[in-house]
């Protein structure tokens, strides 16, 4: 995962001072993270994660500070809109003090910001607009705890204003609402959680709203 290395090979002395370059807001369950998760919540704003094992003897971590700094500062510049910043960068720092593993976490303003940024394919809206997009097409079945749906045209306008994710990450995804139907292989958790890292094609959520 190209994209991943990159992000992750702009580490810097951050990683040893635990500096926080951005505010977290009220929800901070990220920081219990120890692996490549996200979360989604109900404005469409995106907290990433992604976590590897670092060598600080291999790396100049000054150098490597101002390529993460530069990397999002860049970015933003090409990006930014009105008073919306699209990425920050909201910690980089060892998971465990007397290990080499670290976590770096961002944070977007929506899910455009997330694709254009990461390089993967990421889609948090109507199902009315998902379809209209050609994310999602007449005929393709979902699955659930109630059991199997189809989208046909009758289905699609009574569920048109449900909010549903489209994606092709491979990782461990918070919802902001219950999940309802979704791809078959989405694996949903005990606590709602998505897992897609077990998906071949482009996973489909459909929430309850």
């Amino acid at each position: 995962m190209k994209k991943k290395r990159k992000m992750l090979a702009s580490l810097g002395v951050v990683l040893v001072m635990g500096m926080v370059f951005a505010g977290c807001g009220k929800d901070d369950s990220w920081k219990k993270w120890t692996q490549e998760q996200m979360a989604i919540d109900k404005d469409g704003q995106i907290t990433y994660c992604v976590t590897d094992n670092f060598d600080k003897n291999y790396y100049d971590l000054e150098e490597l500070t101002g390529m993460a700094v530069q990397e999002a500062a860049q970015y933003n510049g090409e990006h930014k809109r009105g008073e919306s910043t699209p990425v920050t960068i909201a910690e980089i720092a060892k998971i465990n003090e007397n290990g080499n593993e670290v976590r770096v976490v961002y944070q977007f303003d929506g899910y455009e910001s997330y694709t254009g940024f990461v390089g993967t394919k990421l889609y948090y809206g109507t199902l009315e607009e998902a379809i209209r997009q050609k994310l999602i097409f007449t005929g393709s079945e979902l699955y659930g705890a109630s059991g199997t749906i189809t989208l046909d045209e009758a289905t699609k306008e009574k569920m048109k204003t449900r909010h549903v994710l489209v994606t092709d990450a491979k990782t461990l995804i918070s919802l902001p609402y219950d999940a309802q139907y979704y791809s078959h292989d989405v694996k949903m958790l005990e606590n709602g959680t998505a897992d897609t890292t077990g998906c071949e094609d482009v996973a489909v959520i459909l929430l309850k709203k």
